[in-house]
């Protein structure tokens, strides 16, 4: 028997990691860090809205810091996609 035929295909699978892949489908095939950026402002905009004008006073400033901080770590994960070159 012959060894099987390896092909291009699989070497590129190798490169690939399963990380990046992830983050490909949430960011799309080509992302770029503008929009990213722009769609975490503009959803932590509506939900810090939302919560002020419809909830109790202790409960909008908790829930709103809440929003706040997880928009600080998606800038926090942006800034490192960037520097590692996910974003062109």
């Amino acid at each position: 028997m012959s060894p099987p035929e390896s092909s291009s295909d699989s070497a590129d699978t190798v490169t690939d990691s399963k990380i990046t892949d992830g983050i490909a489908l949430l960011t799309g095939e080509d992302p770029a860090l503008g929009p990213f950026l722009l769609v975490v402002g503009m959803v932590t905009c509506v939900f810090v809205a939302v919560f002020q004008l419809t909830l109790p006073i202790p409960i909008a400033y908790l829930l709103s810091a809440g929003v706040l901080f997880v928009t600080a770590l998606s800038i926090g994960f942006a800034l490192v996609l960037n520097s590692l070159g996910h974003f062109e």
